[in-house]
């Protein structure tokens, strides 16, 4: 029968209750190191206030903190002198670019393009086209005009047929005129005004010569058309400002040369032998002149006269072949 333990030898097994650990101490193996905690910072109170603050504006985000300093009033973004323009190295003045904190270039502005002086050097104005109706091209690609409309009256008369007259007014039509036409073949003209504008009083047909004097305005100019045949008017008409006299020459022969040496600049399709002699002794062209005007294709015109004889080529669009046709005599 077993003994129980005796009262001393219990205590003798009995662990002692750890002693409770202090703050500051770490307890290893048997023995309680103590450790050197480094002092608590002052509180900032910026934070303190932030804390606080914190339930208050839950919903609200702070704005970030940066270390950056503040920049002065007046100085971003990078303002441009007012009296000039700027001077940086990129206008050839040497100075140093204007940059703002970040180190971006500022941000343009308008009205302060600038152009390197190297530059300006190879800036050029292109001349100015010449006045006048565009009649064609020569053979450079110029543009040759045709000074219809001017505030004195303007003589033209044109070797050619029905054809070369409807696209000189086709092209007129553009500037605003309006059109008389004295003919004897009123058929050749029906319809063709309310084709080429869709108006009925651009342009008008009659058979007999009209009285005058009268004229057009800048912005309506008149143009009178002889078509009758191998002359011109019986009497040279009477002509107000603004308004122009366009004879038609359907074939060339002597009792049309008063016509062709009173107009002040003349017109020429392609022309036979006797007209070329013809022209060319009224004119006084040049020998090779002759030779010209008569191998000249169907898309060409001659201009003689306000300076050099010119020849040039037409360059007809598809709208004027719609309502004009394919180039013919």
């Amino acid at each position: 029968m077993s003994q129980p333990w005796p009262q001393e030898g219990a205590a003798a097994y009995q662990q002692p209750a750890p002693a409770p650990r202090q703050p500051g101490q770490v307890t290893s193996g048997r023995a309680s190191v103590p450790v050197q905690r480094p002092a608590p910072e002052p509180a900032d109170p910026f934070v303190q206030q932030q804390a606080v603050a914190e339930p208050v504006a839950r919903g609200l985000s702070a704005p970030a903190v940066t270390s950056a300093p503040l920049a002065r009033p007046g100085t971003y973004p990078p303002e441009r002198p007012p009296d000039g323009p700027p001077t940086g190295p990129e206008d050839g003045a040497g100075g140093p670019e204007r940059t703002g904190p970040s180190g971006r270039v500022s941000r343009l502005r308008i009205g302060w393009h600038a152009i390197p002086r190297a530059g300006l050097r190879r800036v050029t104005v292109a001349p100015a086209a010449p006045p006048g109706l565009l009649l064609g091209r020569d053979q450079r690609q110029a543009p040759v005009p045709l000074r219809l409309f001017a505030p004195e009256p303007v003589r033209v008369t044109l070797v050619g047929g029905v054809w070369a007259a409807q696209l000189l007014i086709f092209r007129a039509f553009s500037v605003g005129v309006r059109v008389v036409v004295v003919t004897t073949e009123p058929r050749a003209w029906a319809g063709f005004g309310e084709r080429a504008t869709g108006q009925q009083n651009r342009l008008t047909v009659i058979g007999q010569e009209p009285g005058g004097p009268y004229g057009g305005t800048a912005q309506t100019p008149l143009m009178t058309v002889f078509d009758l045949g191998m002359t011109g008017p019986a009497a040279s008409p009477p002509l107000g400002p603004w308004h122009t006299q366009l004879t038609i020459l359907r074939q060339l022969d002597r009792p049309g040369v008063a016509a062709v040496q009173e107009a002040g600049l003349v017109v020429l399709q392609r022309l036979g032998g006797d007209e070329a002699t013809l022209v060319a002794a009224a004119l006084k062209l040049r020998p090779q002149s002759g030779q010209l005007l008569q191998s000249m294709n169907d898309d060409m015109m001659a201009l003689i006269g306000d300076g050099d004889d010119r020849y040039l080529f037409l360059n007809q669009t598809a709208i004027e072949q719609q309502y004009v046709g394919l180039p013919r005599r």
